[in-house]
């Protein structure tokens, strides 16, 4: 993707965006100043946004062509995206080694994550 940090590249998608995406969170509506243009490829443009009210920050996928344009949410933080955006895609050596690793883990699965499971 290439790497653009103006919402004046294009103004139309930054105000699709203000006018149809709330925050994932508090239901509150973007402003200009709370979306940031990430990248873009061809048709796919890759959007930080953050809310001024409750803070919360994501990353939002656009596919635009001459006919439509969508908006997809993800659950990546825009630190996420810049760590994982020029990965390889996962492949199924991948899926594999996890699925090794998780049947010969022993442990409290919460021991791995970042938050632990609540207690049922």
């Amino acid at each position: 993707m290439n790497s653009s940090k103006s919402n004046s590249e294009n103004p139309a998608l930054v105000r699709l965006i203000i006018a149809n995406v709330p925050c994932a969170i508090c239901q509150r509506r973007y402003s200009s100043r709370d979306v940031r243009v990430l990248d873009r490829r061809d048709h796919l443009w890759a959007l930080a946004v953050k809310c001024r009210i409750c803070g919360t920050e994501a990353i939002l996928f656009a596919v635009m062509n001459d006919k439509t344009t969508r908006p997809i949410r993800t659950d990546l933080t825009p630190n996420e995206w810049a760590r994982f955006r020029h990965a390889p895609p996962i492949n199924e050596d991948d899926v594999i080694l996890l699925h090794d690793h998780l049947q010969a883990y022993t442990g409290d699965f919460s021991e791995i994550m970042d938050e632990p499971l609540p207690d049922d």
